[in-house]
């Protein structure tokens, strides 16, 4: 009775903890804050960043997201590689670091090139000799910048760079301080059309993307649209070839999978509360495939993307049956193929054990050793057939046993029929049984007796 009871009251205590254990989980979730890494304020990165902090605090209590301020992509993934963020906005061409996984893939950003009117500034190698305008250091542009002269043949040398902050930028062009202005940012970015509105300024193209992509294939063609920044004096006038990347959320293997399981399905299936908090991210397009684009997808993430996906089995049921029934079709004939084979070895060693039996017999009624010879020949060259058939897979190795223990019966039955037979034919003598001759020769009586 009392062990009954001991073990009830373990049983209990055992609910109750994991009972107390699963609130307490509950509750530390709740209270997850992950610091997200953006960019300058004002930029598009932070103007993004705090839109997403307001949805998912709407849409997953349980999540705190933390906006935080930096220079741009380099130090975001600085701060995310010393665990000062668990998130960071980065652009594409960012290189991620060995811990580093994405967690989606965010709206598209344009290479722009701004450059005053009526100085001579068309296309890329036009930049040579003149005063460029860079965001600081620790932002992707002015790291993208140098890749991109560098492909239209100038280097740092052909190229006086100035940082500018990017509300410095305006006055920098209309003063002349800098001659030209490049920046990568989403497309329709309220500031790239203050510029364009307020200042004697111009975009200029950026083709070649293709040929770009094959150094730097995280790049793609981009378009933008004419009118993009301004519809009454058209900016562009005409549609204008440049160079895109998309900006990408990233992650550390530090933050629980469920955490960013729930941010990429706020992300996604939140969109209509996302582009409500900010227009940018009617930008974000759908993806097909996120494990084809050539980066590591973090593991709560790629749980997300492949919710909806069946299993292998159900995917590919068709090929798989099809496959199935080849094999099975396959294999039948191979296995009749086999079954043919050991028919035709089985005969040739029934043949060869036949032949054996036969030439016993033959010593049996041998009626002297020259026959008895010739019949010891014969299982001599019987014996060669037979291993020559072996050597050449026409017999089975199981087929000898049996060869070889009527080829051993047939050795001792010549051998003992050796001791007893004589050695050359001779004619019979006769055996006289009364009045009649035996075994040959002319018969003949016993003269009478007086």
């Amino acid at each position: 009775m009392r062990h009954k009871i001991a073990s009830g009251l373990i049983a209990a205590s055992l609910v109750v903890g994991a009972g107390f254990a699963w609130l307490w989980h509950q509750e530390h979730r709740s209270e997850r804050v992950l610091v997200l890494a953006s960019g300058p304020r004002l930029s598009e990165y932070h103007d993004f960043a705090q839109a997403l902090s307001r949805v998912v605090a709407a849409l997953e209590p349980r999540l705190n997201i933390r906006v935080i301020e930096t220079f741009g992509s380099e130090e975001n993934m600085t701060l995310l590689a010393d665990g000062t963020a668990q998130l960071a906005l980065v652009a594409g061409s960012t290189m991620l670091d060995g811990r580093a996984s994405v967690v989606d893939f965010l709206f598209p950003e344009m290479f722009h090139l701004l450059a005053r009117e009526d100085i001579g500034i068309s296309r890329v190698a036009d930049l040579h000799g003149r005063v460029v305008g860079l965001p600081p250091m620790g932002s992707t542009s002015r790291t993208m910048f140098w890749r991109l002269i560098q492909h239209y043949g100038l280097d740092q040398w052909d190229v006086k760079a100035m940082t500018i902050e990017p509300y410095e930028a305006e006055h920098a062009l209309r003063t002349g301080a800098i001659d030209a202005y490049f920046v990568v940012i989403a497309l329709g970015s309220p500031f790239i059309t203050g510029i364009l509105s307020r200042t004697p300024t111009q975009l200029v193209p950026i083709d070649q993307a293709a040929a770009l992509r094959l150094t730097l294939p995280e790049l793609r063609a981009g378009e933008i649209p004419t009118g993009t920044y301004g519809g009454a004096r058209p900016a562009p006038p005409s549609d204008l070839p440049t160079v895109a990347e998309r900006t990408l959320l990233v992650t550390t293997p530090a933050v629980d999978p469920d955490d960013i399981y729930d941010l990429t399905r706020i992300i996604r299936e939140g969109r209509q509360e996302l582009v409500a908090a900010e227009l940018r991210a009617a930008l974000i397009e759908p993806i097909e495939d996120p494990f084809q684009q050539g980066l590591p997808i973090n593991a709560g993430a790629a749980k997300y993307f492949r919710r909806d996906k069946p299993l292998f089995v159900v995917r590919y049921a068709e090929t798989m049956g099809f496959l199935l029934s080849a094999g099975m079709l396959v294999a039948s004939t191979l296995w009749q193929i086999k079954l043919r084979s050991d028919r035709r070895a089985k005969n040739r060693a029934d043949n060869h054990n036949a032949k054996i039996i036969q030439l016993t017999e033959q010593a049996q009624n041998a009626k002297n050793r020259r026959e008895l010879d010739v019949v010891r020949q014969d299982l001599v060259a019987t014996f060669k057939l037979v291993f020559a058939d072996l050597d050449e897979d026409r017999i089975t190795p199981t087929a000898i046993q049996a060869f070889t223990l009527a080829w051993y019966t047939a050795i001792q039955v010549i051998d003992h029929r050796q001791t007893i037979l004589p050695d050359e034919p001779t004619e019979e003598t006769p055996v006289r049984l009364g009045a009649r001759a035996v075994g040959g020769g002319e018969a003949y009586r016993r003269p009478a007796t007086a």
